[in-house]
């Protein structure tokens, strides 16, 4: 089996469009603002000394400690073109077996929450322009559609049929073509191929499970006992989303106390001779006459109207007892 790369050695790393993330529950918006920015942010990091290359691992595993974080290429520069995003990328031996071999066809990408710009606050779903990218993965079961594969299958020669040969029903032979179409293989793979690739997808999908089930503990981790943790993972792994709403609702165990309001002003307080003093008398005098004037330019009245009206309202300005 043959696996040719672009000819010009440019391969799309995420096309144009609107790209739903139902996981995420947001709408990711690729448009020419969101590509032009991803695109010069990235070549401008790139073009700092020592710039090695963004790692390009698989399945997103560079996140899960117990996964291995073999680098499959490395991502080198990047274009903004009319169908969406290219990159220059260099292939590791283990990432060029993989790929002229078939095992990868698809890229995903990955946006940090801060690179993220809301354009419909209060809405749902929330739509958001990815404006930095954070992360490059190989898959096979990429999230926003639309995408060149990696590579494409070659043209092998295959013998002719007679013309009064065997042949499929029109309707099967097409369905045929359209599952093999979606799992990344040509119209005319073999039933063996199709077996093989649904078995690969599988697995995959499987450890994509897992690896979230490990993220969401991680996560949650502070809002249930250490004690329970393999009953909540059981809980994930049946019912994610009601499981995640459950935990939300859980107090954070290890949360700190936030300090109250912070009012940068000082309390004033009634004069005490005994326990302030000059300094306490000077102190209440310049609160006093602060708020004064404050009332004064407020209410556009004169300076004694002023002061009995704060007399009225504060009379522990001055040095009066509340009754």
């Amino acid at each position: 089996m043959i696996f040719q790369h672009p000819s010009d050695g440019w391969y799309q790393i995420e096309a144009r469009g609107e790209h739903p993330n139902r996981r995420a529950g947001i709408v990711q918006v690729l448009d020419e603002v969101a590509c032009q920015s991803i695109v010069n942010c990235f070549n401008a990091e790139a073009a700092q000394a020592g710039f090695a290359g963004m790692l390009i691992d698989h399945e997103h595993f560079k996140h899960d400690e117990d996964k291995e974080t073999v680098a499959y290429g490395w991502l080198e520069k990047l274009a903004n073109r009319a169908d969406g995003i290219y990159g220059r990328i260099r292939w590791t031996d283990t990432g060029k077996k993989a790929v002229d071999g078939g095992d990868y066809r698809f890229f995903s990408t990955e946006y940090d929450p801060a690179d993220l710009t809301i354009l419909n606050r209060g809405e749902s779903p929330q739509r958001v322009r990815p404006m930095r990218l954070d992360g490059l993965t190989l898959t096979n079961a990429n999230n926003n559609k639309g995408q060149k594969p990696i590579t494409n299958r070659g043209v092998l020669p295959v013998p002719a049929l007679a013309a009064d040969g065997p042949t499929d029903p029109p309707q099967k032979a097409k369905h045929m073509k359209t599952v093999c179409t979606l799992l990344g293989l040509s119209g005319d793979a073999s039933e063996e191929a199709v077996h093989t690739e649904v078995a690969r997808a599988l697995n995959r999908i499987k450890e994509l499970e897992g690896s979230q089930v490990e993220s969401d503990l991680e996560i949650h981790r502070n809002r249930f006992d250490p004690k329970q943790r393999e009953f909540i993972k059981s809980l994930l792994v049946t019912n994610r989303t009601a499981t995640i709403e459950f935990l939300k609702t859980q107090p954070d165990q290890k949360a700190e106390t936030a300090p109250g309001r912070l009012h940068n002003r000082q309390t004033a307080r009634p004069i005490d001779a005994a326990a302030g003093g000059a300094a306490d008398e000077a102190a209440l005098s310049s609160e006093r006459s602060s708020a004064i004037e404050q009332y004064k330019i407020a209410n556009r009245c004169s300076f004694q109207e002023a002061h009995d009206a704060v007399r009225r309202k504060k009379p522990q300005l001055f040095g009066i007892a509340h009754t």
